[in-house]
């Protein structure tokens, strides 16, 4: 286990892990939206660029889903990819992911119930 700020690239760790991780799991850290794109570089640093290694991102909406959409949103900018997208309830139901439902007036309690689930991989690959 080793620390890690995000966007921070020229510790020892972060030079000697360059490109090495296959799969990276980041769960519920996307509530800073002003760190996204730290978040982002530092994924995109440390996978590796062989066409089968993804992030997985997993996320509660109790901040609401206008931060994540803006996460996705960066990302696809930045060459991250979703190759697959969808929200799950507590119940194991699924539907589809949308950056915006009910225009905007989402229920607090029962957005609470549902996750983000995305796998995401490098653009082109």
């Amino acid at each position: 286990m080793e620390g890690h700020a995000w966007g921070v690239l020229d510790t020892p760790f972060a030079t000697e892990n360059k490109h090495r991780f296959d799969r990276i799991l980041a769960a519920d850290c996307y509530w800073l939206s002003g760190q996204h794109e730290n978040l982002i570089t530092s994924m995109l640093h440390f996978l590796s660029p062989d066409p089968a290694a993804r992030v997985f991102v997993l996320a509660g909406f109790h901040t609401g889903r206008a931060r994540l959409a803006s996460f996705f949103e960066l990302a696809e900018e930045q060459g991250l990819l979703p190759d697959e997208i969808y929200e799950e309830d507590d119940q194991g139901n699924r539907r589809e992911w949308l950056p915006e439902r009910n225009n905007g007036y989402e229920d607090h309690t029962e957005r609470k119930k549902w996750l983000v689930i995305a796998r995401m991989q490098r653009k082109g690959t």
